[in-house]
Order: C-alpha cells, then structure tokens, then sequence
C-alpha cells in the first residue's frame, strides 16, 4: 500500500494555498527554557489504538515544531508521555504526575471521556490549560469544576454528529431504532444527543441496551435486540470491544437482519476489509474521511504529508506495521499542538502567569487549512471551548469507507450550552 508521491513543487504549492503556515520569525534558542507540554495518552487498556495514534502525531508534530519551526516562540518544546491504561484512576493521576512531577504547563489528553471528565477540574486547580481528545460536549448539568476556562475540546463532538447526521440516516437506513452501547460517558452520550433529533424527525427508538466496558460475550445483549422491527442498530463500542462486538455480531448474523449506523468511532483502529462481509453497507458519521482518496481535494496536499510523517498509507494503514488510523481522532493532538504554538506567540506567553491572556486570545480564534490544520478551516467558540468543523458521513463498500455525505461547519453549529467567558481564572 504506497503513499501517493508527492513532489516538493505541489507540497509548497498546497501550503501557499492554505494561507496560513505563515514562516514566522522565530530561531530556536539553545539556551531557552523549554515549553513542557504533557500529554495524558491512552497507550494500554481498552482505548489503546486511540492512544498509539495520538502519540505518534504528538510526537511528529513536536519534532517538526523543534526542527523545522523554531519551537514556540523561540523555545524548544518537551513533550512527556504518561500511559492512562485507559482508566479513570490512572488517568487522573497521570494528569498530576505530568503537572506536579513532570512540570507539565499544558496537556494533551485522554480520548474517553471517563477520563476527561474527571480531569478537567484539575485544569483549573493547578491552573494548566487541557486538550483532551474525547467527543463529549459540555452541558450545565456535568458535576461541578468539569466546565471551565482551562479545558479545550476541539476533537469531534457528538452533539454535533447527531444534528448532521440524523436526517440522512432516517431517510436512507429507516425510522425504527435500537441502540446498543457501552455503558459509559460516550456511550450514553450517543442516545443523549441522537434521540431528540430522531424523535421530532418522526423517527422510533425502539430500545436502549447497554453494556460494560470490557464486555467480553455479547450475546446476552444481542438477544435483547428486537431483530424482526428493529431497521437500523446504533452502536457505540471502541477500541478492543469493537473487535469482539463485530466478531460476534457476524458469527450470529446480525447485520443480516438490520442496517448499522453509528459514530465512526466505532470502527477506529479496525481494517474495513478484513470485514467487509459484516460491515457491508454500515454508514458511519464521522469528523474526517479516513482513506486519501475521499478526503477534498483542497486538503489533500496536507493530509498526504502529515501521513508521510505519521507513517500511514492512502488506505488509512500504518507503513510497516500492523495498526490501522484512527482517522477522526490521530489529528487532534497534532492540530492543538499548533493550536497552543498561535496562541502562545500570539499572546506573548512566556509562563503561568500569563495564562489567563492565552486563555482569552485561544477563545475565538479561527485557522485555515495548512499542514498545521489539515482537516479545514475550523474556529474556537469562546462560550464553550469547542471547535467547529466539516462532518461526513462514510460507507462501507466492498470493504472500503466511502464518503456518500458531507455536511459543512455551519450545519453543526448550535446555541452554546455554557458561557465559560462568565467565569474567573
């Protein structure tokens, strides 16, 4: 599976076109304190496809920073992996480990929301801004201290996903669902945010089942799937469930019965075509195409050579290895890594103390497409720290994701849950 060749001309050209990766003037001081940027990466456990991922690109991007960039703002930056073993315990402590042994001044972060949540008040406390990748948006009723100024999600977002998304798959899977989900954060967020769509669009949600994370035998929650008026399964599994979950669901027929729709998440870190037989037609909502030859056009150029620096091939595969891309989620870190790098040359930040005005200048920025952004255009709203992109929608044929939807940034915006700017530092 060969990368497309990609001559330095068109590489330069793209980059011009993008109109952001402005050469700024910045020489790398070997004498400079370095910028600590922990990141809190889900390297083992459930989640740990994620968390290869995301190290990669962390550390791509960081060399690339230190190497071709100039750092930020002059400074070199070190970055410090810490593993979550995906669970909330261990992630947590990471988090502080990364802080309070590590010096960590920002931090990259977990995938699961299990994870996140309980995190992002100690944002706050040690006063060191978050990243975490994780797609569950904010809402006024999360346990207090989870929402505020120091905790960025700028990664996919579920809410987002079920207002594109939910139309399309009423129109073209059908009107009678079940959901069949983890029984965690993402998980229940998916029946959270999909059901008021699908109900007022004239939609039916049949049943709700969940399962554990780690649930090693599905067949006690496929059996409680209403196979004979059930049209359409949603499914939320991740990481190693997924794998089984699929296993399963093809030794028992399911996806003969039913159509499949859910969030790509699902289907992150597994090849399509080994199972091209159970996922056949299954349709996923997604942040970003994972194959080269359905991402637009205009993005190519960078998405061919941030692969280049990962290790993926056009097909979403990793170059001499086994793994397969977490498409929606492996550009997250590497796009907050220069998310911080403008915000902290834009605002003059040289240390905690001027946190707070980094803080400010990050709400509402905007960034265009460039190698430091290859998903798009997309901008930070200040209320509630989230970014707002291009959504698609893929489909599996003959073993491959297709795209057969695409839903532009304006589509996904709605009226901001919080208003994080009304709070103190």
């Amino acid at each position: 599976m060969a990368m497309r060749a990609l001559s330095r001309r068109t590489f330069l050209r793209g980059l011009a076109g993008g109109a952001a990766l402005s050469l700024l003037p910045w020489r790398l001081s070997a004498a400079a304190e370095p910028i600590i940027i922990g990141h809190q990466a889900d390297l083992t456990g459930v989640a740990a496809i994620f968390g290869f991922w995301n190290d990669r690109a962390a550390r791509a991007a960081t060399d690339r920073i230190n190497n071709e960039l100039g750092g930020i703002a002059g400074r070199p930056v070190k970055l410090v992996t810490r593993d979550t073993q995906s669970s909330a315990n261990t992630g947590i402590n990471a988090f502080r480990r990364l802080v309070l042994e590590d010096g960590a001044q920002f931090v990259l972060g977990t995938i699961m929301a299990e994870i996140a949540k309980p995190t992002a008040p100690l944002a706050q406390q040690f006063k060191a801004p978050y990243f975490p990748s994780d797609d569950v948006p904010a809402t006024p009723n999360d346990p207090p201290g989870t929402n505020n100024r120091y905790v960025f999600r700028l990664g996919h977002n579920t809410r987002i996903k079920a207002q594109v998304s939910h139309q399309w798959a009423l129109n073209k899977l059908g009107k009678r669902w079940t959901f069949l989900s983890s029984d965690g954060s993402w998980g229940r967020s998916q029946l959270t945010y999909f059901r008021p769509f699908i109900e007022r669009a004239g939609g039916q949600i049949l049943a709700t089942i969940f399962g554990p994370i780690g649930t090693q035998d599905f067949l006690p929650l496929f059996n409680q799937v209403d196979l004979a008026h059930t049209e359409v399964l949603y499914s939320s599994f991740f990481g190693s469930d997924a794998v089984k979950f699929f296993g399963q669901a093809k030794g028992l027929g399911i996806f003969k019965r039913v159509k499949s729709f859910s969030s790509l998440g699902i289907i992150e870190g597994l090849a399509t075509e080994p199972l091209a037989e159970v996922l056949a037609g299954a349709a996923f909502v997604s942040e970003f195409p994972r194959r080269m030859e359905e991402i637009p056009q205009a993005l190519k150029v960078f998405n061919a050579e941030l692969r280049r620096r990962v290790g993926v091939d056009d097909e979403g595969h990793q170059i001499g290895g086994p793994n397969t891309i977490t498409g929606e989620h492996y550009f997250v870190p590497w796009e907050n890594l220069y998310i911080l790098k403008r915000g902290i040359e834009a605002s003059g930040w040289q240390g905690p103390g001027d946190t707070p005005a980094l803080i400010e200048t990050l709400e509402g920025m905007s960034f265009q497409a460039s190698l430091d952004f290859p998903t798009g255009d997309f901008f930070i709203r200040p209320q509630d720290h989230r970014a707002f992109r291009d959504y698609f929608i893929e489909q599996v044929q003959s073993g491959k994701l297709y795209v057969v939807a695409h839903f532009p940034k304006e589509q996904g915006l709605y009226p901001p849950p919080i208003d994080l700017t009304q709070m103190g530092f």
